[in-house]
């Protein structure tokens, strides 16, 4: 049997004034080019591209994690979004760290700065981090 387990962790930092935030999930359609081979480092592509938002992706580097005594020799893919701009100073990316077994580590980052109804401005910063925790691909 085919096991992969992952353990998230998440920290969030919320500072409301007078208003209300949604969290939402979005499904892709199209398709984003998640990953793009042969993975190296240095490559670079955009995963998605449209009016609203541009999302790009680049091989920055190589580094061997040791989880539970494996090792994964892995490559790590930078995401960015240059025009997330929903208020001033924001900013979003992420890391994902990914070896031939797959997905090993994903850490992101996020930091939202909003206006509320009254002109008050409140950030929301929130960053969460995906480890492999067990695999057994037998």
């Amino acid at each position: 049997m085919k096991k992969i387990i992952f353990i998230l962790l998440i920290s969030i930092n919320i500072a409301y004034s007078q208003g209300s935030g949604i969290i939402g999930f979005v499904i892709e359609d199209p398709a984003a080019l998640s990953l793009k081979f042969p993975l190296q480092v240095g490559a670079e592509w955009t995963a998605k591209s449209d009016d609203n938002l541009t999302v790009l992706k680049e091989v920055i580097g190589r580094e061997t994690l040791i989880i539970n005594g494996n090792e994964y020799d892995c490559l790590i893919v930078e995401r960015i979004i240059p025009n997330f701009n929903i208020g001033n100073g924001d900013a979003n990316w992420s890391h994902s760290w990914i070896a031939k077994e797959g997905l090993i580590k994903r850490v992101h980052f996020n930091i939202v700065t909003h206006i509320d109804v009254n002109g008050n401005e409140y950030t929301n910063t929130s960053n969460d981090e995906l480890i492999l925790t067990d695999i057994d691909l037998k």
